[in-house]
């Protein structure tokens, strides 16, 4: 079950799914706006073998590890040559977007697809996503929180095989309290999670500060972009 258009040889959605987490990336540009003080970044995959695509869920802790959480949910496609065109909005036709596979954000219509590409990864312990049409957007995944200084620096010197600088790559801190993919699970069956993490920002009516921030702060998120965007 493999996906064409990936740069990873006979890329498997399947095994890619699960969670990742970001232990060191570049991030540049629009796409990079409003996550420089993230710590603890990690997204959770998951394959929809019906559309052909993989759901991303992405979380993002703000300025420390007791800060804010944010989260926002994509969606990675790969099509064929002659559906791309199909496929296009205005807007990314004039971003000259031609990638392959992309990420998409369905409810954030203003932000155009950006490309998406696993370079490469062996599922169970690292993975290289590109998300740019240039080098100014790395990701070096890990299946662990903290694999250590030799892993990171192993896979940095690793992307300058694709024409990254690897001193330009900046360590993403994974020192947040643990959750397990129970507690993350239960965090996403939350009421006004799917809400949040699609930005259609319900009058959710939660009383208790903690359980506020999560969804308030995507709001916070998405006027930052919108400012970025139309300034």
């Amino acid at each position: 079950m493999m996906m064409r258009g990936m740069t990873a040889k006979n890329f498997d959605p399947v095994r890619y799914s699960g969670r990742w987490f970001e232990v060191a990336s570049l991030k540049r540009g629009f796409a990079g706006q409003g996550q420089e003080d993230c710590h603890c970044t990690q997204g959770v995959y998951s394959f929809d073998e019906k559309a052909r695509s993989i759901q991303v869920d992405t979380f993002c802790v703000h300025g420390g590890p007791d800060g804010y959480i944010t989260g926002i949910r994509g969606r990675v496609q790969c099509l064929s040559e002659e559906d791309i065109a199909s496929a296009e909005t205005d807007l990314e036709r004039q971003e000259m977007v031609r990638g392959k596979c992309f990420l998409r954000f369905p409810t954030l219509p203003f932000i155009p697809k950006e490309p998406y590409d696993v370079l490469a990864t062996d599922y169970d312990n690292y993975a290289i996503v590109s998300g740019a049409k240039d080098t100014s957007f790395i990701q070096i995944y890990s299946r662990t929180p903290n694999p250590g200084p030799e892993f990171i620096d192993k896979y940095k010197s690793y992307v300058a095989n694709f024409g990254y600088d690897p001193s330009k790559i900046k360590d993403t801190p994974q020192d947040c309290e643990y959750m397990s993919s129970d507690q993350i699970a239960l965090m996403m069956s939350m009421p006004g999670m799917n809400e949040a993490l699609t930005n259609q920002f319900p009058d959710l009516k939660l009383k208790a500060p903690v359980a506020l921030n999560p969804f308030t702060s995507v709001f916070d998120t998405l006027k930052k972009l919108l400012e970025l965007y139309f300034k």
